[in-house]
């Protein structure tokens, strides 16, 4: 069961910002979203790099904030 009032999207990471913030853009909605790691993420020190597919909760009340949850497979080269 999730969490109420968050919406889980995918989204590929397009640069880190100041303050641990990434900047993300989801992919079926065309927008951006600032982005945090989740403390169970940066508990585990899993790095974040510009072109990482990710899985962001958002807030279906604050579509400009979110809170990154998985960093997805890559693709092989």
């Amino acid at each position: 069961m999730g969490k109420e009032g968050v919406l889980e999207r995918d989204g590929e990471i397009l640069e880190a910002l100041p303050a641990a913030f990434f900047k993300v853009k989801l992919k079926d909605v065309d927008t951006f979203v600032r982005c945090k790691k989740s403390g169970k993420m940066s508990q585990a020190h899993i790095s974040l790099l510009p072109g990482d597919r990710v899985k962001v909760e958002v807030n279906q009340y604050d579509m400009n904030q979110g809170r990154i949850v998985f960093r997805c497979n890559q693709k092989p080269n």
